[in-house]
């Protein structure tokens, strides 16, 4: 008997489990979304794409969220949308049970223009991704150029890692630059370019004087620059700064400059 009444117990809770995920899935097909709300992380002045671009991205491939049918939009299918934007580095996309869509996604940052021996011009963000220049969102960044032979081709759409690009690539000697460049207060606001030279050698363009500064490769590159900003803090600092025409800090623990 006492197991004729579990089996019976076990029937109805399967019966209404069943009736209740019935329900609400029934429920699920008729609700309408009430919002949507995108967020973005880590917004600065130097992002390429604003919270109002994503949402017309986003409406762009699936029309106006609010009033739509909850069960009419994928919401993995709607991540992949965002994710493929070459100037998001990452999105989230979920619902509440208030019926309110939320994005939210971290986007890239340019870290230096490259133009390249051919003409073409594209970023390299702070996390290494070539993407391509967007003039909307005008970028006042360190600018690279010279003798670079690196393209940014995209077949699909999206951004580029550095690490796909091969070990002769001297974007693999400009990254790494440029990131120490950006992170001092003086470098940054001193130095203006990094041209590559005809021996594939860096060499830094800076915003005031003419001087010709060799860099060379980036081994040693922090060091090399603390050279540089302690040569001109406290020697050209006490003098006029179109005394040398060249200063070279490509050997290691050295500063050698010539009239």
């Amino acid at each position: 008997m006492k197991r004729i009444i579990h089996i019976s117990l076990m029937v109805i809770l399967v019966a209404g489990t069943f009736f209740l995920l019935s329900f609400a899935d029934q429920k699920h097909r008729v609700t309408r979304y009430k919002t949507l709300t995108v967020d973005i992380l880590n917004a600065s002045d130097k992002a390429l794409i604003t919270e109002k671009e994503i949402r017309v991205l986003i409406e762009d491939k699936i029309g106006t969220i609010e009033g739509s049918l909850i069960s009419m939009i994928d919401l993995n299918d709607l991540e992949s949308t965002v994710k493929r934007n070459p100037y998001v580095s990452s999105c989230e996309v979920y619902q509440t049970i208030a019926g309110e869509l939320i994005v939210k996604a971290t986007v890239r940052a340019p870290l230096v223009r490259v133009m390249n021996d051919s003409g073409q011009q594209y970023f390299i963000d702070y996390m290494g991704y070539l993407m391509p220049v967007t003039f909307s969102h005008p970028s006042y960044v360190l600018i690279a150029n010279g003798h670079i032979t690196d393209r940014l081709v995209m077949i699909d759409h999206s951004e580029k890692p550095l690490y796909a690009l091969p070990d002769s690539s001297v974007l693999k000697q400009v990254y790494p630059v440029a990131l120490l460049i950006n992170e001092d207060v003086f470098l940054r606001s001193f130095i203006d370019q990094i041209y590559i030279n005809a021996q594939n050698e860096m060499e830094l363009v800076p915003k005031i004087g003419s001087q010709q500064i060799i860099f060379g490769k980036s081994e040693n590159a922090a060091q090399k620059l603390e050279n540089l900003k302690a040569f001109y803090m406290k020697v050209m600092n006490k003098m006029d700064w179109n005394t040398y025409k060249v200063i070279n800090i490509k050997y290691n623990n050295q500063v050698v400059c010539s009239k």
